[in-house]
Formats: structure tokens, sequence, C-alpha cells
């Protein structure tokens, strides 16, 4: 068994970041690096094995992999198990893993810097305008398609279109919310830049908007503060790990509204769920000393945050929808029961609204995405304004 420990690593991001390495020097050295990728955590011995690598195209077995760690995501050490004929076929492996793991190490803070793009379709089809930043950018195709480009840190080819990936999702969450539209990828382009830059970054004046799409001249427009955003946001993820999670939630439903209307009272579920997450404080809430109960409930949590953005009007309409997404989830209670066949079909439904069983059409959640979105947006420079701060 090989085992590299004293690693010069002091976080979760520094430990991602060496395995990125490690991986990328290890099919630089054999070509080719697959997986059984099978990971388990050995808590109390404070180890996970990653599962087993297949070195190069002709290894009769694998390499088992194992890291150990101090404190929770900081490798600590990594150790290599070499099984079956693989000895024979790379005679001194051992000695190359080690190697391999130690030139990982000084390779870690020399990454290269590459852009790589991709082409999205939109729902509604609104292409985005033209906007560059330090890190991103996006621009609008000839073919309606909107093109968005990232530049990454990385090792090698792989790495740099994982990366990519890594980064491109939750930057497309994001945008959903700053625009009200839902974006589909379709093909790479290859690296190669051709997004229109007839109208070079013209920025939105309105921030506060808040029905429909912010689309001006047939694309879609961003403020300069969202667009400076959005530059912070692929550079640096983990800052902003609650907005991401429910941004990923808010698109998501987003999509659902838009392309599966059977579906709404899941996308009503999510949307609610997004803005339980904005709000999700990151400790537990305390609890009475005297019940024991917690002192401040989840739905009160949403509503209150509604209030605060958009006004004492909007608290019985949270609270309607915080209701019905629970009876929707742990009922199964839908608020519209018929299918849409062009014809209308008057039938009762006790359960349902004022006692009739409805279309699928009059689930469609349009308000509580809109307030959903702007509350998000909200929340988006709250969060900017206090990094500023820092």
């Amino acid at each position: 068994m090989v085992r590299v420990d004293r690693l010069p690593i002091t976080s979760l991001s520094e430990s991602n970041i060496f395995l990125r390495s490690l991986w990328a020097v290890l099919r630089s050295r054999f070509d080719r690096l697959g997986w059984q990728y099978t990971p388990r955590k050995f808590g109390p011995a404070q180890r996970i094995r990653l599962g087993w690598m297949t070195l190069g195209t002709s290894s009769p077995n694998g390499v088992e992999v194992t890291v150990q760690y101090g404190q929770a995501g900081v490798i600590k050490a990594i150790e290599f198990e070499c099984r079956g004929e693989i000895n024979a076929v790379y005679p001194g492996i051992e000695q190359t893993l080690r190697d391999c793991a130690r030139d990982a190490t000084a390779r870690m803070i020399r990454p290269e810097y590459v852009s790589r793009c991709t082409q999205l379709v939109t729902f509604p089809a609104i292409p985005l305008g033209y906007y560059q930043g330090k890190n991103w950018y996006c621009g609008p195709l000839s073919n309606g398609n909107t093109e968005v480009g990232i530049k990454v840190a990385a090792f090698d080819e792989i790495d740099a279109q994982h990366e990519f990936a890594v980064r491109l999702m939750p930057l497309l969450d994001v945008l959903a919310c700053m625009t009200n539209v839902a974006f589909e990828t379709t093909k790479e382009s290859n690296g190669e830049r051709t997004a229109l830059h007839k109208d070079d970054s013209t920025y939105l004046e309105d921030p506060d908007w808040l029905d429909g799409t912010p689309e001006r001249d047939g694309l879609l427009r961003l403020t300069a503060s969202q667009l400076e955003f959005c530059d912070d946001f692929v550079g640096e993820m983990m800052a902003y790990d609650q907005l991401k999670r429910a941004a990923h939630m808010f698109h998501k439903a987003l999509t659902l509204y838009h392309k599966v209307p059977e579906c709404y009272d899941v996308a009503t579920a999510l949307f609610v769920s997004a803005l339980e997450t904005v709000d999700h404080p990151l400790t537990p809430p305390s609890s009475c000393a005297k019940c024991g109960q917690a002192t401040y409930k989840i739905s009160q949590r949403v509503v209150e945050l509604g209030i605060r953005h958009l006004g004492a009007a909007v608290e019985r309409f949270f609270k309607d929808y915080y209701n019905r997404r629970s009876r929707y989830l742990h009922t199964g209670h839908v608020r519209s029961s018929q299918p849409m066949q062009g014809q209308l079909v008057p039938q009762l439904d006790p359960s349902g609204i004022e006692g009739c069983a409805m279309p699928s059409l009059v689930g469609r959640p349009m308000n509580l995405m809109e307030f959903s979105s702007f509350i998000i947006r909200k929340e988006i420079i709250l969060s900017t304004e206090a990094a500023q701060a820092r």
C-alpha cells in the first residue's frame, strides 16, 4: 500500500483542487484514467474509500483509492492499494503513484485558465443580451439561442470540461431567477465564441420589475449589479451556498412551470421550498423553555420573507400557498384535477376550488413564480451589498 501524507491542505476547497490536480497528473502519466466510483465513508476511522481506478488501457485490475481526513472535507493523507496483476503491467507503480501525488501538490497552485462555452435554449424563447464579465459572458446567437461562456481554472481538458459544467448549472439557476426564463443546454460550441455583440452590455434600468420577463428589444436584460454578482458567483460558488440552493429549486420549478402544465402542483411546491431555502437559518431554531417546541415555524418565516420584500398585503397569499404545498406533499391533494382537452366538462369535487373540479390551467402558479423570483433577486442584492461591506 502507498500512503502519502503531510499534504499542504487546510480546507475543503484545497482538498478538491488537490484531487482534481492528482487525476490530471494520473491521466497524463498513464494516458487514461477510469473509475469504478463507489464511495464509502468509514466515520470512526475518518476515512473515505473513493473506489477503484483503472490506469492506462491494459490494466488487468485496479488501484483502490482512500482518503483520510482530520476534519470533515480536509484531506490529511491519500492511500493507494494496488490490486491484482497491475504491478506486473506497471513495474514500480507504487513509487509512480507516490510521485504523482507529490507532483499534484506542486501543480495544484498552478492551474491554467481557459474558457469554455455552450449553447442554450430558453423557455420562453427569448435569448439573453450580450454581457461580458471578468469570469463569464453571455450573448444571443443568430439561431435564436443563447451562448454562455465561463473562464475556469483547470489542469487538463477533462478537468476543464468538468469545471465548466460544475459552474454552468448554478449560473443558469441564478439567471433563471433574474429573468423568469428557464434554460436548457443544447450542444457544445467547442470553445469558439460566436455570440453577437451588436448591443454590448445594455443594462436593465429597473431592478424592481415584477411581472413577466426583463425583455427589451427582443432580448433579456440584466442589471449591472446582476452581472457583477454572476461574476463573483461563478468564481466563488461556496460563498453563496444558500442562494445557490434556493436558485436551483426555483429553476427546477420554473422549468416545470413553462414546459409541463400537468406538474403545476410540483412547481408550486418547489417555488415555496425555494423561499424556505433562501431564508433557512444556518442553525436550528431555539426551543421554548416551557413546552419544548420550536419558537419559530418555517411557515411563518416564509410569510415574513414575503412581507419583508412585498409588503403586508401578501401575508394571506403566502399562507395560502404554504398550506397548498403542505397538502400536496403530505396528502397528495392537487389544486386542479381535470386535464385540458379543449372543452370544459364541469364536475363537482368537495376538495376542489369552490367545491368543483378545475382544469389544470387554473393551478398555474404565475403570481407565486413572479413573487418568488422577485424575492430571490432582492436577496441577491442584499447578499451583494453585504459582501461589498466586508
